[in-house]
C-alpha cells in the first residue's frame, strides 16, 4: 500500500503565553491572505446559549467604532478585512471564537501594510467593546438573543439533524455529549445585558484561550504583534472538566417521537468503546467509512440504492464520545425493514465480508478528506484546536499516516466493538404503521 509522504505544509508552532493561554502560528506562502482565530474554551452545559451571544455582541461595536456600521467601515479601510464569530464544539467542550481574514502585507501595493492595524482593530473589538454604563447595550443584547433564538429554532426545521440530536440526548441523558453547542431556548431566555457582559468578562479573563494565526510572515517576527490579544487574560485560568469516561451500551432501547411533516428519520446509536488514543481509533474510522461514511459505502449502495429503503443514509463516528450514529431519511412504513437492513450491513462488516475495493476506496476517501483539510487555513486551525482539546495528535500528516496503516483485520476487530444502544425514530404525527417491535 502506498504511504502518504510529508505534505509540505507546516504544522502550527505553539507556545504558552501564560497559564491557559496559547499562541499557535503557522507559516505558509501559498495564499494572499492571513487568517486569525481567537478562541475561548468553556465546559459544555445547559447555559451554553449565553456564551454564544458574546462574539455577536462584540461585533456590534467597539470603543472607537461604536456601531455595526462603523465596524464595517473600519473593516473596509483595512483592505476589506473580514471578521465574524463562530461557535463550535470539541467533545464535551464549547469553543467560542472571533475569526478574521485580511490581506498579506506583501500583496498590498506601494509597500503598504495592514497586519499591525488589523491586529489592533481585532484587539479593540475583543477587549474594548462599546458598553453603556459598563454593560452591553440592552437593545444589542435583545437583538442578538432574537437572532440566536432563530438559530436554535432552525435546528428544529432540519429534521435530520434534529433527529440525530434527540437520539444523542436520549442515548447520553447523563453525559456531556447530550448538550448542543448552541444551548437551549430556556437558557437563552435568561440572558440580560448584565449577564452577557459578565460572560464576556469571564471569557476574556479566565477561560482557556487559544490564538491561531496563518501567514507567510515568520513566527519570530509575528509573535510580538499578536501578544496584545492576550492582554485581558488573567493568570488564574478557569478549570475545564475532566474528560468524561466513555460508556458501553446497556440493554437496547427503542424510542419513537412525532412531528408535523412528511419524511421520517431513523437514527441508531452504537457504543464503540473506542476513542482518541485507542490503538483501534483509526480502524474504527475506516470501519465507519466502509459501513456508511461515503457514497461508495455499504449503507448507500445496499440499503439506499439496491433496496431503495431510504432517501438518504450515512454513518458518523465521534471519537470523543466513543459513539457511532447511523441516520436514514425514510418513509415511516419502511422503518422496520430499514433498521434490519442497516444492522445486516454492519454484521457483514463484522464478519469481514466487504470487498478489497470497498476497503481501499475508504482509505483513499479518508486521505482525500484530510488533504482537503490541509488546503484550508480555517480548517487547519479548527483541526489543530480541536485535536489539542480532545487529546488527539494535532498533525494531519500523522493522522494520514496512521489511517494508511489500517488493515482489514483492524477494521473487522473495530467493527466487532459496535454495540447497539438506542433505536430512535422521528416520524410524522399522522403516520400509521406497526410498532417498531
Amino acid at each position: 500500500m502506498t504511504r502518504p509522504g510529508p505534505s509540505g505544509w507546516s504544522d502550527f508552532e505553539s507556545s504558552e503565553i501564560a497559564p491557559g493561554a496559547s499562541l499557535h502560528i503557522r507559516q505558509e506562502s501559498r495564499r494572499k491572505t492571513s487568517r486569525l482565530r481567537v478562541s475561548w474554551i468553556h465546559n459544555m452545559g445547559p447555559d451554553a446559549a449565553q456564551n454564544c451571544l458574546v462574539p455577536s455582541c462584540l461585533l456590534r461595536g467597539s470603543r472607537s467604532f461604536p456601531s455595526l456600521r462603523e465596524i464595517s467601515r473600519r473593516s473596509e479601510e483595512l483592505w476589506g478585512l473580514g471578521i465574524g464569530g463562530s461557535i463550535d464544539r470539541a467533545g464535551q467542550l464549547q469553543i467560542v471564537s472571533i475569526n478574521a481574514e485580511f490581506a498579506e502585507d506583501s500583496r498590498l501595493p506601494g509597500g503598504e501594510g495592514v497586519l499591525s492595524d488589523a491586529v489592533d482593530f481585532i484587539r479593540e473589538v475583543i477587549l474594548q467593546p462599546h458598553l453603556v454604563e459598563g454593560c452591553f447595550d440592552e437593545d444589542t443584547v435583545s437583538s442578538e438573543v432574537s437572532q440566536h433564538r432563530r438559530s436554535i429554532e432552525g435546528r428544529f426545521d432540519d429534521k435530520r439533524s434534529w433527529a440525530m440530536q434527540r437520539c444523542i440526548e436520549e442515548t447520553c441523558h447523563d453525559e456531556p455529549w447530550r448538550f448542543h453547542e448552541y444551548g437551549t431556548i430556556e437558557s437563552l431566555d435568561q440572558a440580560t445585558a448584565e449577564s452577557v457582559t459578565a460572560d464576556w468578562k469571564k471569557s476574556i479573563g479566565s477561560a482557556p484561550m487559544h490564538v491561531h494565526f496563518s501567514s507567510e510572515a515568520r513566527s519570530d517576527s509575528i509573535t510580538e504583534i499578536l501578544l496584545p490579544l492576550f492582554d485581558g487574560h488573567d493568570q488564574q485560568t478557569a478549570t475545564l472538566a475532566d474528560r468524561f469516561p466513555r460508556k458501553g451500551a446497556g440493554e437496547v432501547r427503542e424510542l419513537e417521537e412525532h412531528f408535523h411533516g412528511q419524511q421520517a428519520n431513523l437514527v441508531i446509536s452504537f457504543r464503540t468503546s473506542t476513542g482518541h488514543g485507542d490503538p483501534l481509533q483509526e480502524s474504527m474510522m475506516i470501519a465507519c467509512g466502509v459501513i456508511g461514511g461515503f457514497p461508495h459505502s455499504r449503507l448507500f449502495t445496499q440499503v439506499r440504492e439496491k433496496q431503495s429503503l431510504c432517501y438518504s443514509v450515512n454513518a458518523l463516528f465521534d471519537g470523543s464520545s466513543g459513539m457511532m450514529l447511523v441516520n436514514a431519511g425514510i418513509d415511516g412504513d419502511t422503518a422496520i425493514q430499514t433498521r434490519e437492513s442497516i444492522l445486516e450491513q454492519i454484521d457483514v462488516v463484522k464478519r469481514g465480508e466487504f470487498s478489497a475495493d470497498e476497503f481501499q476506496m475508504t482509505l483513499d476517501a479518508w486521505d482525500s478528506r484530510l488533504r482537503m483539510t490541509q488546503d484550508s487555513p480555517a480548517s487547519l486551525a479548527e483541526f489543530d484546536l480541536v485535536s489539542r482539546l480532545i487529546g488527539r495528535d494535532p498533525t494531519i500528516d500523522g493522522l494520514r499516516e496512521r489511517v494508511s496503516r489500517v488493515t482489514r483485520e483492524g477494521v473487522i476487530e473495530a467493527a466487532n466493538r459496535l454495540e447497539t444502544d438506542l433505536i430512535y425514530l422521528l416520524s410524522p404525527e399522522d403516520d400509521q404503521r406497526e410498532d417498531l417491535q
